[in-house]
């Protein structure tokens, strides 16, 4: 519904990271509401991430509506994929798992943290939120310096294994921490 899944082939070339912007939600709720006849927002994203669990609700190799910057084919919703932070629950243990999650995306791909991008650098919108600081920025010089350290500082995988598990066609990924 809404176009929320347009379904553009993609070759992701960065990873754009957000805040929910929902103090209340987990990932699960923030993958239902995706899924939600009531909801009429054309937005959506491809990995959600709170202080248990991350979920892939779109494939990675289809574009998601995140970036508020149109559909162009350089735009950040059609070359980058979308992870959405939750802000529920142990923020802290939250932005490790999504550290995680994101260190081991880089790796997987060969790319390092100048891969990484705000909402923000796609249509100045104040996203991730709880970064900000009002203009300072230094939660996302301290996110990135998080995501480093996972992708350098172990010799092994980062913890945070994809077990594959199907769950009304979305795939949920485990933190084993």
């Amino acid at each position: 519904a809404c176009n929320r899944r347009p379904g553009y082939a993609m070759s992701a070339t960065t990873i754009t990271i957000h805040n929910t912007g929902n103090p209340a939600s987990s990932a699960a709720n923030e993958r239902a509401w995706l899924t939600n006849p009531t909801n009429v927002r054309q937005a959506s994203f491809h990995i959600v991430v709170d202080e248990r669990e991350a979920i892939e609700c779109l494939p990675l190799t289809e574009n998601a509506w995140h970036s508020g910057d149109g559909s162009a084919a350089k735009s950040g919703n059609r070359t980058s994929i979308g992870v959405e932070i939750c802000e529920s629950g142990n923020y802290a243990k939250t932005l490790d798992n999504a550290a995680v999650l994101v260190a081991s995306m880089l790796k997987e791909r060969g790319w390092g943290t100048d891969r990484l991008r705000r909402h923000y650098d796609w249509s100045a919108k104040v996203c991730p939120r709880l970064m900000y600081e009002g203009g300072k920025w230094t939660g996302w010089a301290a996110f990135k310096a998080l995501v480093e350290a996972h992708l350098t500082a172990r010799k092994s995988e980062p913890k945070l294994n994809p077990i594959k598990q199907e769950v009304n066609d979305m795939i949920v990924y485990k933190a084993n921490v």
